[in-house]
């Protein structure tokens, strides 16, 4: 078994390892959430732009 050492270099290291880690998980994180809000976005508009082609073409075909 390994001693425990609170001071030793390495656990200095580790740390600060993990926070620049925990960082960039964080930014990739709101990212991801922004890619997903833009995502939602722009299905939202196809899909109007769909529904307005049907309801333009259903009009024309009850005109005719």
């Amino acid at each position: 078994m390994t001693p425990k050492c609170d001071d030793c270099p390495q656990r200095e290291v580790a740390e600060v390892e993990y926070r620049l880690l925990d960082g960039k998980l964080r930014d990739l994180k709101e990212r991801v959430e922004k890619l997903e809000t833009t995502m939602a976005r722009g299905v939202l508009l196809l899909v109007a732009n769909l529904v307005g082609v049907v309801m333009t073409l259903a009009q024309e075909w009850l005109r005719s």
